[in-house]
Order: C-alpha cells, then sequence, then structure tokens
C-alpha cells in the first residue's frame, strides 16, 4: 500500500504534468519578461562569485553587457571583474533601482534577496537568468528547463522509491517542484552545511576509517573529515585531477603533522567506469571537471581498480557531474566493502532519481537518504549506508 509520501509524489506529478509541454516551455521562456518587464536588457549582477560568473558569461554570449555587479564584500567596490565595475548594494540602489533589473547569482540568496527587497530593486533569481538565457550559459548543466525535467517524470519514481525516510522523500519531491516551479516555498530548511559529508544522525565515524575522497580539491573535506574524527583514522586516498588543485592539495599534506600526513595518498586522477584518457577543464576551483573539448588530458581510474583490495569504509564523491560513471567503476568496491557513500547530487537534475539506483544497484542492503545543505538545490547529497554502519533511529526507515 502506497505511503503518504508516496501519494505526495503522485499529487506532484499529476499537478506538474497538468501543464502541457509547451506551456510549461513558454512559462519559463516568459518568466524573465514577467518579472522585469523593460529592464530584460538593463541588468545589474549581485554576487561576484563563481554564479557571478556564470551570469556574466552567459549575458554577454547573449548580446548583453550588465550594467555594473553589486557585492557586500567592501573589498570588491570600486573595482573592476571582468571588466564590469563593482559597486556596494546600496551603490547600485541608488543608480539602478528604477532602471534595471538585479540578478541575485549568488548561493543561499535569501538575504541578499530581502536585502535588495528593502533597498526597493526588481529582483531576479539566478535560476530565472537561466531559463531565459540557457543556451547562453556556460557549462551551467545543475539547473534544467521545466519541460525537460517533465519530459522525463516517468524515470522518478523508480529513484524516488528506494529512498529510505520521509525526510528524503519530502526533500526529492520539493527539489523537482522547486526546479520546475521555483517555489521557494516547498524547500524544507537546509541541514547545517558543517555536516556535509558527516551527518551524524545517519553514521559514526570508525577509528579505522579508510575515507576516499573523489574531487579532494585542496584538502577542504578532508579538513572537515579531520576535524570530526579527531584525527582518528587508518587511511585517506584523495583524488583529484586538477593539476592546480593537486598542488594546493600536496601543500595542505605537507602542512599537517608528520603522523598524520604519512596517511594521506594523493591520487592525481579523474574517477570513472574505466581506465582511460579524458579531457579536463583545468581552473583551480571547485569547477574543474570532466568536458568533451577540455585543454589538459587526465587519466581516469575505477575505484574498483585502484583500490580493490584497500578496503575503503567510506567514499565522498563531489566530481562536478562524473559521480554515475565513477559509481559504475566503484560498483563492485560497494558490494564487496560495503563502504558508507557520500554522493553529490546536483550537478544534473536527473542525478535526482538516477543515483539511488545506481546505489542500491551495487549494494541491495543500502538505506540511501537524500540530505540538502543550501537553500536551493545545490549541495545536495545522497547518503547509502549498510545496515551495520546506520545509526537506527525507531520509525525512520521505510522497509
Amino acid at each position: 500500500m502506497p505511503t503518504a509520501s508516496d501519494r505526495s509524489l503522485d499529487a506532484l506529478m499529476e499537478e506538474l504534468t497538468a501543464e502541457p509541454i509547451e506551456a510549461a516551455r513558454a512559462r519559463s521562456e516568459g518568466e524573465f519578461g514577467r518579472i522585469a518587464g523593460p529592464f530584460e536588457r538593463r541588468i545589474v549582477i549581485h554576487g561576484t562569485g563563481h554564479l557571478g560568473g556564470l551570469a556574466l558569461a552567459g549575458l554577454r554570449h547573449a548580446g548583453i553587457e550588465p550594467l555594473a555587479f553589486c557585492d557586500n564584500n567592501a573589498r570588491m567596490w570600486g573595482t573592476q571583474k571582468d571588466g564590469v565595475t563593482v559597486l556596494s548594494p546600496a551603490e547600485a540602489a541608488k543608480r539602478y533601482k528604477d532602471s534595471a533589473a538585479f540578478v541575485v547569482a549568488i548561493y543561499n540568496p535569501s538575504a541578499p534577496r530581502a536585502q535588495l527587497r528593502a533597498l526597493g530593486c526588481c529582483i531576479v533569481p539566478y535560476p530565472v537568468l537561466f531559463w531565459k538565457h540557457w543556451s547562453c550559459m556556460p557549462a551551467e548543466y545543475r539547473l534544467e528547463l521545466p519541460h525537460r525535467i517533465l519530459e522525463k517524470a516517468r524515470e522518478m519514481p523508480a529513484g524516488y522509491e528506494l529512498l529510505s525516510d520521509d525526510k528524503s522523500r519530502r526533500e526529492f519531491v520539493a527539489q523537482v517542484r522547486w526546479r520546475c516551479l521555483l517555489d521557494y516555498d516547498c524547500l524544507p530548511p537546509a541541514d547545517n552545511a558543517s555536516e556535509m559529508y558527516f551527518p551524524p544522525d545517519l553514521f559514526a565515524l570508525r577509528p579505522d576509517e579508510v575515507f576516499v575522497d573523489c574531487g579532494a580539491y585542496d584538502g577542504d573535506s578532508i579538513r572537515t573529515f579531520l576535524h570530526v574524527s579527531e584525527g582518528r583514522f587508518a587511511r585517506i586516498c584523495a583524488w583529484e585531477a586538477d593539476a592546480i588543485n593537486c598542488n594546493a592539495l600536496e601543500r595542505y599534506r605537507a602542512s599537517l603533522a608528520p603522523d598524520v600526513a604519512s596517511r594521506i595518498q594523493i591520487l592525481p586522477y579523474a574517477v570513472g567506469s574505466a581506465e582511460s584518457k579524458l579531457r579536463f577543464a583545468t581552473a583551480g576551483t571547485v569547477g574543474s571537471r570532466l568536458v568533451d573539448a577540455g585543454e589538459t588530458e587526465v587519466e581516469c581510474r575505477r575505484i574498483d581498480g585502484e583500490l580493490a583490495c584497500a578496503g575503503p569504509t567510506l567514499i565522498k564523491m563531489d566530481i562536478e557531474g562524473a559521480e554515475p560513471d565513477a559509481l559504475r567503476g566503484a560498483a563492485v568496491t560497494m558490494a564487496e566493502s560495503r563502504p558508507v557513500m557520500a554522493v553529490c547530487a546536483y550537478h544534473k537534475c536527473e542525478h535526482l532519481w538516477e543515483i539511488p539506483q545506481l546505489l542500491k544497484s551495487a549494494n541491495p542492503d543500502y538505506h540511501v537518504f537524500l540530505r540538502r545543505y543550501a537553500e536551493d538545490c545545490w549541495e545536495t547529497v545522497y547518503y547509502a549506508v549498510p545496515p551495520e554502519r546506520f545509526k537506527s533511529i525507531e520509525g525512520s526507515i521505510h522497509r
């Protein structure tokens, strides 16, 4: 018999698919104009970080030169970012609140939206900019157009039905609704970002932990792991294909106490389903990734091949959309070593329902949970926890 959560997904799908595909397409294409009115080509970008850079590149590709950036970082005021002046929000509002739309291109946007609203600005969420100029947005694959999501509606239940608790099911449903309708009110509160990859309610770290960090960047997740584990672990295997990031990772390892550093192995490879050479976009950032036309070539290796005898106990994957391929290359490890898995699920929309299937197909014993650590769709993680590692809370599991 279907649970209440099952019926909520059914109800959402019934609601969303009641809108014809072409109507969904027209709605998303027209949302920017509905909000911005006459200011569709007069844009101020709030945020000079990663999303702000994507917004700038997309607008320029569409033939639109932003009027300015605005940012709360006072050190940026009066400077230029890629040829565009950076202003304080107050100064930007003074100049442009009656003549421009302010695109909020920042993670966790509720505070800056409220700030700009109080200044009297016309506010456009970053996803609406994507809906308008999706074909111009560079490497923007984390968002999707509503009509394309609805075209895959039949695929969603196969992943949803594998989730192990109501919190995960509510998050799944909210993610689909938010991505299709940008209904911010439907999203549950985000979990504590400090617990990302190591949620204390799902599993406890062990003193013999073998932590495999796929997409190790400059060691940011390793820092958190060392803090949470209080330095008690057996070994860390850090995979990082970006040479710039790898150098930063080497420097971080060298800064650690010799006893800790000696237990950290750095593997300068991409993670995938087969040994091969692949093209890679080296950026020296968290956004470095495999691409078809990257400027460098990197080695790609399988976890099943590289760590076949290592017995990983905890594997984290944040590899910019390559997670499904990496999971296929770790299927034997998941079946035999039964590690806890922490796998990012926000780099492509379809990963929301594809990743649970890959985890459960590799190890049917896994309990699968979905958690989110930011306000929108960003920083969303699937956890697969074997029964022997799960910190059971009565009533939390759907068998």
